[in-house]
C-alpha cells in the first residue's frame, strides 16, 4: 500500500492530535512526496457570533433573511479564522514535517460525510482519525469515526 497521501480529520481533541503525530510518522517512512492533510470540518450551518452585529443580525439584517453570496462570505471568515487557529496550534508539527503537512477547513453539515467526501476528490490512500473526538460518543469508538469508517472505501486507521 502506498501511502503518498494521508488525511487526517482534525477536531482539537487529544485523540485528533496523536492522530496527527501518528500520521507525520507514517509520512516520513513512506518518503519523499508523502504528505498529510489535517482537516477540520465546521457545521455550515454555525454561525460565529463574532460575525454579527449586536443584534443577532448580519449589517442589520435578520440572519433568516441574509443572501447566499453574504452567507458564503460568513462561512469563509470562519473557515479561514478557524485554520489559523489550527496552523497556531499545530505549529511545531508543521514546522517539523518540513511542509508535508496541510492544514484544510471545509464547511458541511455532517462532519462524516465531509471528511468521506474530502478523502474521495483529494485521492487519500489513508485516513488516520482520533478514535474519540469533542463531540457525542458512539459506544468505544466516537460518531464520526463510526460513520467514516462505514462509509468509504479508504483505509482507516483509528488512534486512541
Amino acid at each position: 500500500m502506498k501511502l503518498s497521501n494521508i488525511l487526517v480529520p482534525y477536531d482539537g481533541s487529544e485523540h485528533a492530535l496523536r492522530a496527527v503525530d501518528y500520521a507525520k510518522g507514517l509520512a516520513a517512512m513512506a518518503g519523499a512526496g508523502a504528505r498529510v492533510s489535517v482537516v477540520h470540518v465546521v457545521t455550515a450551518g454555525m454561525v460565529d457570533p463574532r460575525d454579527l452585529d449586536g443584534e443577532g443580525t448580519l449589517n442589520g439584517v435578520p440572519l433568516g433573511l441574509v443572501d447566499r453570496e453574504e452567507y458564503q462570505g460568513l462561512v469563509q471568515k470562519a473557515t479561514d479564522r478557524v485554520r489559523a487557529e489550527i496552523e497556531e496550534k499545530l505549529r511545531d508539527v508543521i514546522a517539523d514535517a518540513g511542509g508535508a503537512v496541510t492544514v484544510d477547513v471545509v464547511a458541511d453539515p455532517s462532519a462524516a460525510d465531509a471528511i468521506i467526501y474530502y478523502a474521495k476528490t483529494h485521492d487519500a490512500d489513508l485516513i488516520v482519525m482520533g478514535r474519540r473526538g469533542l463531540g457525542a460518543l458512539r459506544g468505544m469508538l466516537g460518531s464520526v469515526s463510526y460513520g467514516v469508517l462505514h462509509g468509504t472505501d479508504v483505509p482507516v486507521l483509528t488512534v486512541k
